[in-house]
């Protein structure tokens, strides 16, 4: 059995736990304004990277000679709200989600979870099947509203302290609380199906979607 792909997932997830921890004690301890503000922009580093790995050379190179001189500019003015730009990663992040799911609900599209099970599921694919992942992606979407709106209420209102605590732990907590409460939902209202983990489902997704960019 090929190691690399549980190796990356176990990277990629000390990357998920590790920095939103990371940040929150720089957040709340304000003793390194500078590491805190590098720690916050790192996520910027995702546009050029995928650029590159898309083959976009030219825009990847022009995607961080921008990054970078934004940074120089406004340095200065970024050193002083790092807790600012966290705020807008964050927020923006939970926006951008609520818009990849709700944008697929928009008719003529297909809703992003029915996508998934269809391609799973094959010709075992239901109406009610259709019905019950177009009612999940509804709920995916709503729940990263609701992140988003907490997010800028705590922002305003509440210390800083209790607000990172809620975007780099609690936030962590609720989405696996998501997974688990999605999941439970689906065996109730899909009883008659055969039921895959998340991770045997994302991995059977991956193989059919493969085999069918193979074919085309």
């Amino acid at each position: 059995m090929n190691p690399k792909p549980w190796l990356n997932a176990i990277v990629l997830a000390v990357a998920l736990v590790g920095y939103p921890i990371v940040m929150h004690l720089l957040l709340t301890s304000q003793q390194w304004p500078a590491t805190t503000l590098l720690m916050a922009l790192l996520p910027m580093a995702v546009l050029p990277l995928g650029l590159f790995k898309a083959g976009r050379l030219k825009l990847g190179l022009l995607s961080v000679a921008t990054i970078a001189v934004l940074i120089v500019v406004f340095w200065n003015v970024l050193l002083h709200r790092q807790d600012w730009i966290y705020l807008m990663q964050n927020v923006g992040m939970q926006i951008l989600l609520a818009w990849v799911f709700g944008r697929t609900l928009v008719p003529p599209q297909e809703a992003l979870i029915t996508q998934f099970a269809r391609r799973i599921h094959g010709t075992e694919f239901t109406p009610a099947i259709a019905t019950y992942t177009r009612q999940a992606t509804w709920a995916w979407v709503l729940f990263f509203v609701a992140m988003a709106l907490i997010s800028i209420v705590l922002f305003a209102a509440a210390p800083l302290s209790v607000w990172s605590f809620f975007v780099n732990v609690l936030y962590l907590l609720l989405l696996v609380l998501m997974f688990v409460l999605e999941y439970a939902a689906r065996r109730y209202c899909l009883r008659n199906i055969e039921h895959l983990s998340i991770f045997k489902g994302v991995s059977l997704y991956m193989e059919k979607r493969t085999s069918a960019n193979g074919k085309s």
